[in-house]
């Protein structure tokens, strides 16, 4: 019998990389979640399912017998996504979905094996404000309200209460950079859509980020594979592993070749907030999408937040490190790595060939 592994917020940046990642190996069946119907061809089989609905959790996954592994990619995300992050009420939906999903699943399948659970820098309070660099997994806790230390302490409780056989893992990664469309948090359709929207008034692309800094990322796809690692290897069982590409990169040396695949002269720095700027251009975006025969999504589903991205390109930052340490992953097993900047140039022209970025 094949594994079959059940993956939640399958068409997020870390949800779709698992589902494909899975969906292309031999012996694994994939399952997938979403409220969203798929717009690309994959081999799952999908289930409409709310998360944040118990009782459609119950009816939904009640029957789903045999699930041997969990890659839970799931998150719900305020409009404001760093304000939101300081709420009582962002970290109490989190941990409910959480629960939603594996109280009937793990009912319904007795034999589930493993969890793997997505966390990030959040973790060591990274959208507070600079933290240990690097940052480890022992590092102590930060005050909350942080959703990611209650899932875990479920968990635990959870697994104790009702003395279940599955092992759990949790994925630290650093900004997670993958094809998605609808996601709060995909860096690569804000910067493409940013490109696309300065190319139609006729500029050079031009940074509008903050002051030169060392970044550090992780490509969905090789978040993918650590699944399949922390899924089978005993070693990754009941521990925290941060999981980076391997490698930093700053935005101006990225800069140019981000503009050579819209075939854009690079202008001269110009920081903006794009949360301000950019919703005010969103009237353009129809005519880009019948001028170069896109995918029919709204500006809005392309990128739902702006301030994420300007979080990411640093506006009105300080220059601030947010590296983590990948050592224990490394000690444990996990030695895939991948180049950042080849990275990004390989995921916009992805998002270029599947037509929702203009090439």
């Amino acid at each position: 019998m094949p594994d079959r592994i059940v993956i939640a917020g399958a068409l997020g940046a870390v949800g779709r990389a698992a589902l494909e990642h899975f969906d292309r190996l031999e012996g694994w069946e994939v399952i997938a979640l979403s409220r969203r119907a798929p717009d690309f061809d994959n081999g799952a089989t999908w289930l409409s399912v709310d998360l944040m609905d118990a009782a459609d959790c119950k009816a939904k996954l009640a029957g789903l017998k045999g699930v041997t592994h969990l890659a839970y990619a799931a998150v719900y995300e305020m409009p404001d996504v760093a304000k939101g992050w300081l709420t009582r009420e962002h970290a109490d939906v989190n941990i409910a979905m959480l629960q939603n999903l594996i109280r009937p699943l793990a009912a319904a399948s007795p034999n589930l094996r493993h969890i793997s659970l997505l966390q990030g820098t959040k973790a060591y309070g990274g959208h507070l404000g600079p933290f240990k660099v690097p940052a480890k997994e022992s590092d102590p806790r930060y005050m909350p309200p942080n959703f990611y230390y209650d899932q875990m302490d479920w968990l635990a409780e959870e697994r104790t209460r009702t003395g279940a056989g599955w092992r759990w893992t949790v994925l630290r990664p650093q900004v997670v950079c993958g094809l998605a469309i609808g996601s709060p948090m995909n860096v690569i359709a804000g910067v493409g859509a940013f490109a696309a929207v300065s190319r139609e008034y006729g500029m050079p692309l031009r940074f509008p980020g903050g002051d030169p800094r060392i970044g550090e990322a992780t490509d969905a796809r090789l978040l993918a594979r650590a699944m399949e690692w922390a899924a089978t290897d005993d070693r990754a069982a009941d521990e925290v592993f941060n999981i980076t590409n391997g490698d930093v990169y700053q935005w101006e040396v990225i800069w140019p070749r981000i503009a050579e695949l819209f075939g854009m002269e690079v202008g001269p720095r110009h920081p903006i907030s794009l949360t301000r700027v950019m919703p005010g251009n969103a009237h353009l975006w129809p005519k880009i999408v019948e001028k170069h025969g896109l995918k029919p999504y709204s500006f809005a589903e392309l990128v739902p937040s702006w301030g994420f991205i300007d979080f990411v390109l640093g506006h009105g930052q300080r220059p601030n490190p947010h590296n983590m340490s990948t050592i224990k992953a490394r000690k444990h097993g996990f030695l895939d790595c991948i180049d950042t900047e080849e990275m990004f140039v390989e995921l916009l022209r992805e998002m270029q060939a599947q037509r929702y970025l203009p090439r």
